[in-house]
């Protein structure tokens, strides 16, 4: 059994400005996907495609409008908040900007620590020895402990995130662009990082990025969004050696290499669209695409996309 099952997920809001009437946003729509117990499931898309969106909807940080999500076999939208509060013990997230996600008048020590205060999970003593234990498993020394986050480059604040969302041994983390922010050579030693304490205690992601080249490094499974829909979904290996959906291909050619350069038209990016979303920008575009939405469907064995060419 999965560890989390997504089935059918909406997120809409409503939008309206002072010359428009009010409109419905469709940032999630119809999302289905599973994430198995030590797995890493890659997300990945341009930005606005609703990526971050169904990161937190998963934590139940955004309210959903429809669908159902499953953690551990339970329905946590139709649950108690007992339940509730074990799934929030099990799960955390890591976000973007290792600038704003720490609280700057906090030292790294009660930063780690909160998650345990407000779980419960230890007492003082063992919290220290917790959190120094953490310190060193991310790579940062012991006299961090008593320092604030200004003292940190970005690369060692993200390591101070990391070291919190481990704090209470989660099952699931969701990381929402963790390394975007950061140099190239922090970036791979921050993968690194996260690979090893996968390794260590089979934690699972949900690894959300822009960018293919760092989802291929370290997912196991990737998955294509474009605005609001899952449009292709493929083991590592077979998504990056043969993409199928026309936008997949763009996102590979994006990536510096001797490959050539997949062509694209250059129509408006629009969620309104009735067909396929992505048809103002198909090049291999029919006049299907434009009225009816193709849905997913399994090529090869887990192998799926959304796209009338197959």
């Amino acid at each position: 059994m999965a560890l989390l099952q997504v089935n059918d997920l909406k997120v809409s809001y409503k939008s309206s400005g002072f010359f428009r009437k009010q409109s419905e946003v469709r940032a999630v729509d119809g999302v289905s996907l599973h994430i198995d117990e030590h797995e890493t499931l890659g997300l990945v898309g341009e930005s606005g495609s609703g990526k971050s969106t169904l990161g937190r909807t998963i934590l139940l940080l955004v309210e959903p409008s429809g669908g159902s999500i499953f953690f551990d076999g339970i329905d946590l939208l139709h649950t108690d908040g007992r339940t509730l509060r074990r799934f929030r013990r099990q799960v955390q997230i890591v976000f973007q900007d290792p600038y704003s996600s720490l609280n700057p008048r906090m030292k790294t020590g009660n930063i780690i620590a909160d998650p345990m205060r407000v779980h419960r999970s230890a007492d003082r003593r063992a919290i220290r020895e917790r959190v120094l234990d953490l310190l060193d498993l991310v790579g940062l020394p012991a006299s961090a402990y008593d320092k604030y986050p200004y003292a940190f480059s970005g690369g060692q604040r993200q390591r101070i995130s990391i070291a919190r969302a481990l704090s209470i041994s989660p099952r699931f983390i969701v990381a929402d662009e963790p390394v975007s922010a950061l140099d190239i050579s922090i970036q791979a030693q921050l993968l690194n990082l996260l690979k090893e304490i996968q390794e260590k205690q089979g934690v699972s992601y949900l690894f959300i990025s822009h960018d293919l080249r760092t989802v291929a490094f370290i997912a196991h499974r990737i998955a294509v969004m474009y605005l609001g829909r899952i449009v292709e979904l493929a083991s590592r290996k077979e998504l990056i050696a043969g993409p199928l959906h026309p936008y997949t291909q763009l996102l590979l050619s994006s990536i510096p290499s001797k490959q050539r350069r997949v062509p694209q038209q250059y129509g408006e990016p629009s969620a309104y669209i009735r067909g396929c979303r992505f048809y103002p920008r198909c090049r291999s575009a029919m006049d299907r695409c434009r009225d009816q939405e193709p849905r997913m469907k399994e090529v090869s064995p887990g192998h799926e996309v959304a796209c009338y060419l197959y």
